[in-house]
């Protein structure tokens, strides 16, 4: 209404100092010019409503964008856990000394989880993580065969923090073991174009198991990328006869 009051005071001024106007067209002249006045000042008002309720959905949207990043990447495979466990109970009856290992390579891979705060970690420290959960598969297992290659440019690059961790689980757990027992895992990390490229890959059975790449665990790795990335990244879930392989594309920033 502050409008419509500053045209009226204008016009009445006008009529005490300017040439004299009759009643009726000055009244006149106050409605039309508050007809004009009131909804420019409603719209001002309602668009910075507007302004203001889209800044608070956006901070609600991203909060709830953080908490579920953090839920997801909290995540611990109760498999993995599990079966750690039960290994290091198996293991503590024959060999006190390698069950103190394992125990204490558990506590390194738990810990670093969980001290994880940052979202996004450079590319050395992530292998580092994948380094630790291997040392604590070779206490427990034993024989594993595990190949790396990263290009010299690469190990500064930034990347999720522990997104690589259930994939590397995934291939120790639905991968083929070859015949001497041992676990084969691969991995990979290159340039692509405005890219990182990481393909981690895995011996696979002959005949494809129902479950074999498609547990939750690389379910909660798509969701993570979603999330961070929307639509900018490219996560490929193949089988091409006897090996399985995920490669991701992450953008740089």
């Amino acid at each position: 209404m502050v409008p419509a009051i500053q045209a009226a005071i204008a016009l009445i001024s006008s009529s005490l100092f300017g040439p004299p106007q009759p009643l009726a067209a000055l009244a006149r002249r106050i409605i039309v010019t508050s007809l004009f006045a009131v909804p420019t000042y409603v719209a001002v008002i309602a668009v910075g409503q507007t302004f203001v309720w889209a800044g608070r959905a956006r901070d609600q949207e991203a909060r709830s964008a953080r908490a579920e990043l953090r839920a997801l990447r909290a995540e611990l495979s109760p498999h993995f856990l599990m079966n750690a466990l039960g290994s290091i109970a198996q293991m503590a009856h024959l060999s006190a000394d390698r069950a103190e290992a394992a125990l204490s390579a558990l506590a390194n891979v738990l810990r670093s989880g969980l001290t994880a705060e940052n979202e996004m970690c450079m590319l050395a420290d992530e292998l580092g993580a994948v380094d630790e959960h291997l040392l604590l598969y070779r206490q427990l297992n034993g024989r594993l065969d595990y190949r790396r290659a990263v290009g010299d440019s690469m190990w500064q690059r930034l990347l999720p923090s522990r997104i690589l961790i259930p994939l590397v689980e995934n291939a120790l757990t639905h991968g083929e073991t070859l015949p001497d027992g041992t676990r084969q895992v691969d991995l990979k990390v290159t340039a692509a174009p405005h890219a990182t490229r990481i393909e981690i890959g895995n011996p696979a059975p002959a005949v494809a198991r129902a479950s074999n790449g498609l547990n939750s665990g690389l379910d909660h790795v798509r969701q993570r990328l979603a999330i961070l990335y929307q639509d900018r990244f490219r996560m490929t879930v193949a089988r091409n006869g006897t090996w399985f392989s995920v490669v991701l594309e992450l953008p740089d920033a």
